[in-house]
């Protein structure tokens, strides 16, 4: 089982969200677009009723993979290879069990292995992976503004 639940894996893993830029899509659609680094990725959204609007957001961008494979040149970065899917690159930041956090040149991706035969990576491992599609997308919904504290605020004076 990867999760119980939308809510309980953006529980899990909301502190690997991603900044990227989403843009404007069609009302109700599962389908968000947005741009990671220099990559535009295409993710089914698991985050109904898909209201995110433009603009920047926290997303984990969540890919399935066969395997990763050891990187021993070190190198970083996401590139799209088709509809729905895409390649990446990076250092390991984070593991539980057959998910890795994959650190891709700042943007960090939450990938889960879904082959049982795959190599395990421990942090700080360069690993290489090309994703299964689709690629998930779980958006991070904003605090509304009245739960907010200013700043320089203290907990107390928020009361």
């Amino acid at each position: 089982m990867i999760e119980e639940s939308p809510e309980g894996f953006i529980q899990r893993w909301r502190e690997y969200a991603a900044d990227v830029q989403v843009f404007a899509r069609t009302e109700g659609s599962p389908l968000l677009e947005c741009l990671a680094g220099s990559a535009i990725l295409q993710l089914l959204d698991r985050t109904g009723p898909y209201q995110a609007g433009a603009g920047r957001r926290k997303v984990i961008l969540n890919p399935m993979v066969e395997a990763l494979e050891a990187n021993p040149e070190g190198q970083a970065g996401l590139e799209v290879s088709g509809l729905g899917t895409l390649e990446g690159a990076g250092r390991v930041v984070a593991r539980d069990g057959h998910t890795s956090v994959v650190d891709c040149e700042g943007i960090p991706l939450v990938v889960v292995v879904i082959g049982e035969d795959g190599q395990r990576f421990d942090e700080g491992s360069y690993v290489r992976f090309r994703a299964v599609p689709p690629v998930h997308g779980f958006v991070i919904a904003e605090e509304p503004r009245s739960q907010r504290r200013d700043a320089g605020e203290s907990a107390d004076e928020a009361m």
